[in-house]
Parts: structure tokens; sequence; C-alpha cells
């Protein structure tokens, strides 16, 4: 417990200094910075009797950096605590519409190991980076541009949302915000 405490406090730090890195770096390149710090408690279950692990020791950060002059979006995402070794790999990395307490549809897949695209199984901590750009976008999104998503995450009604194989119904999350 005194072991995950620690690593929890560490993992908040460094993502709150390389937050401040990646602010002014994305700045720098004229992209418009976000983030998503993940954790269990954000998933919202559609089963009001969901039989959920809480104590799970998942945790994650997620920096966006949205450029709509030059129609893209870069992201990295970096996921900790879960336990790759008992076969808890990481089996999607999505960005969905919805405010905090909704589930809503998918609009971009950072990875999708059921589908082949991107590369998720990657221990023990997990990171994956790429760029995306509008004709990545899908469901109420596909067609449109940069500058629809950046609305939304402006308003506040998108999350990044990450399963497992253990955990389909959703293992982390996190809403995006500046």
């Amino acid at each position: 417990m005194f072991l995950s405490i620690i690593l929890v406090i560490s993992f908040s730090l460094y993502g709150l200094l390389y937050t401040m890195d990646q602010n002014v770096d994305a700045f720098d390149n004229y992209g418009i910075p976000f983030v998503a710090s993940l954790d269990p408690y954000q998933i919202v279950s559609d089963n009001e009797y969901r039989d959920y692990d809480y104590d799970l020791d998942s945790h994650g950060v997620v920096y966006l950096s949205i450029d709509p002059s030059i129609h893209e979006i870069s992201y990295e995402v970096f996921l900790e605590g879960m336990s790759y070794l008992e076969g808890d790999d990481v089996e999607i990395i999505q960005i969905h519409l919805g405010m905090p307490d909704e589930n809503g549809p998918t609009v971009l897949s950072l990875c999708d190991e059921k589908k082949g695209k991107g590369h998720c199984r990657e221990g023990p901590g997990l990171s994956v980076e790429g760029i995306l750009t509008e004709k990545d976008l899908k469901g109420p999104l596909k067609g449109s541009s940069l500058s629809e998503l950046l609305e939304l995450i402006e308003y506040g009604a998108s999350y990044v949302y990450v399963q497992s194989r253990d955990h389909p119904e959703g293992e982390i999350r996190g809403q995006i915000h500046y």
C-alpha cells in the first residue's frame, strides 16, 4: 500500500513536470495542448450492479496537442499499474465524446489491438505516441474537421478510455482538459 502511494505521487509529480514541459513545447509548435489524467474511478458503467475492483493501481496520463492549421493531433499516452504479466494487456485506447458522468461514441482510436491498429501491449509500463489527422476521425465526427473536435474538448465533452482484456467495460478513463 505504501509503495503504491509513493508510485502514484511520483507518477503525478512526473506528470506535472512533463505537462509543464509539454505545454511549452506545444505552444512553440503552435499546437493547443490538452491533458487527461486516467484512473479507474472515472469509469462510467451502464450496469448499476457492476462488480468492479476499485483497488486497481492502474493510472495514466495522456498528452494531446491539436494543431487545426495543419489538421493534426499528436498524442502521448503513459500508463502504469496494469498487470501485463498476468494477462491484463491493454487492448484499446480511444477518445470518446461524453461528459464526466456519461459514456459516448468513439471519435479517435489511439490504439486498437482488436483491429490491429497500433501496438498497445508493452510492459511493465506502457507508452504509445503518434499523430492522427482529420481522416482518422470516426463515429459522429467522421468527415469533420479537427476544429469540431477541438470545440468539444474545450467544452469538456470528451474523454480518453482504456480497455484491457480483464476489464472489457473499461479499466481507466479521464476527461480531457487544458
